[in-house]
């Protein structure tokens, strides 16, 4: 079987998250050791981390181009969470069944190093939507929770990954997380994807006034904190909006 394998970010000014530790090195790290694990297995695995970029979008798309040319089987993006500090443990994304089934494959092995389960969840990232194969975009855990830093090993995470990708599929519990608010302090344009406003349909742009927002998930990438949360005024809503920078998410009492 072909792999493509990208290492989230490491291509300025597609850089990642600061925490505890930098999700570059991190995502780096864990990449280059599971291409070894993948090769010595007896499958074909392929870097499509770009090594230059003249822009975030730039970047991303030459990992879909690159995993598009070589016909790999299954695409796979790795990083690093990053939230309050507290946050903690192991998501994976996939937008189509199938990669949902490998997704689900990957985030059990990880589970069983120790990790919280986050559970496997569906957005439409870049890499994921760009892709012509089953994709999947693993978040190893969070770069800035002490809890996961000290329990995370490169060896024993590209280990689980490799063992994922190459086992069977099997249905991992979703432990709930706290509760969160979206504090919006000015008037906000929110939008569906790290995209200029202006690439987008309009009827996917809309501006929320301040007040803090009850937020269903939260996750950080593409330098962007992703919330999801349901805005009635809008509509039956239930998506995943990219928040501008003077936006933040509190953890609820």
């Amino acid at each position: 079987m072909k792999f493509g394998i990208d290492m989230g970010h490491n291509c300025p000014p597609d850089t990642g998250a600061t925490g505890i530790k930098q999700e570059d090195v991190l995502t780096k790290a864990v990449g280059t050791k599971l291409i070894q694990k993948l090769q010595a297995a007896g499958h074909t695995a392929i870097d499509c981390t770009p090594s230059s970029a003249s822009s975030v979008t730039d970047s991303l798309r030459q990992r879909t181009n690159k995993a598009n040319a070589n016909n790999v089987n299954i695409f796979v993006s790795i990083h690093f969470n990053k939230f309050t500090g507290t946050a903690n443990g192991t998501e994976v994304y996939a937008i189509s069944n199938v990669s949902q089934g490998i997704a689900q494959s990957v985030l059990k092995e990880i589970v069983k190093l120790g990790f919280h389960s986050r559970g496997v969840k569906n957005t439409g990232f870049f890499v994921l939507k760009n892709t012509q194969m089953p994709a999947i975009l693993i978040e190893c855990c969070f770069c800035d929770a002490k809890v996961d830093m000290d329990r995370f090993d490169v060896e024993k995470m590209a280990e689980a990954i490799k063992d994922g990708l190459i086992g069977e599929s099997d249905r991992v519990e979703v432990k709930h997380d706290k509760k969160y608010v979206l504090e919006i302090t000015t008037k906000t344009l929110l939008k569906p994807s790290t995209e200029q406003g202006s690439d987008l349909p309009k009827e996917s742009l809309f501006e929320i006034d301040p007040k803090d927002y009850p937020v269903l998930d939260v996750r950080f990438e593409e330098n962007h904190y992703w919330v999801k949360w349901p805005d009635k005024s809008k509509g039956n809503r239930d998506e995943h909006f990219v928040f501008a920078g003077h936006s933040k998410v509190l953890e609820k009492d």
